[in-house]
């Protein structure tokens, strides 16, 4: 199986290729729970699209559908030094999905930019029992192996460091489109290469269910 662990497409699963669709509250909000049904979903608030006078009903609006057995993760969420989103607003929207990620045991997708000290502070401190996901993770192999010794998982799209997927146990890798029009197949086909096995190998060892419930 070809898993695209996050992507901005909408695909439906197919017998060989199954993805989680992001679906970002404040885009979704009027869509969400209509069609939850041939995909698995991705349910989040993305620090780029933060509205502080509309964050508790957004956090709400998580929680209320985040229990469908078709959305499969929180985020995509995070932090995110260089966008125009106040520091402190990122801080207490992380936090809220960080809460609910523990309270229905889902995972963590999550988008980090420039704030990954902050980043393993925030995990240091709440010690989160379900996996954070750093999503297009483009970081050297130095930074790699630091977040790796920090229990984190890593998922890499069409543009990665070779070097830093070369590092990274198989048990804790993932592959992703995001927002690229590369197919996933060719996404696995490259990942395979850098790491010396064939593409079957990677696909059995690339299974994001073993994390869903």
């Amino acid at each position: 199986m070809f898993w695209d662990v996050h992507t901005h497409v909408r695909k439906g699963n197919t017998t060989d290729e199954s993805s989680v669709f992001n679906l970002n509250v404040p885009d979704h909000l009027c869509r969400c729970g209509l069609d939850l049904q041939n995909s698995f979903y991705s349910l989040g608030i993305h620090p780029w699209k933060i509205y502080p006078e509309l964050l508790s009903e957004h956090l709400r609006f998580i929680e209320e559908n985040i229990c469908f057995d078709s959305v499969k993760t929180v985020g995509e969420c995070g932090l995110d030094r260089v966008c125009d989103t106040p520091w402190d607003l990122q801080i207490r929207t992380f936090a809220g999905q960080i809460a609910i990620s523990e309270k229905y045991g889902k995972p963590l997708v999550i988008h980090c930019v420039k704030a990954f000290d902050e980043l393993l502070a925030f995990k240091k401190e709440l010690n989160p029992s379900q996996a954070w996901i750093i999503h297009g993770f483009r970081g050297k192999p130095e930074q790699t192996e630091q977040l790796i010794r920090h229990g984190l998982y890593l998922s890499f799209g069409a543009c990665f460091n070779e070097g830093s997927l070369r590092k990274v146990p198989l048990e804790r890798l993932f592959l992703e489109t995001d927002e690229s029009a590369i197919p996933i197949k060719e996404i696995y086909q490259k990942a395979a290469e850098v790491r010396g096995i064939t593409t079957d190998v990677l696909t059995g060892q690339i299974n994001p269910l073993l994390l869903f419930q």
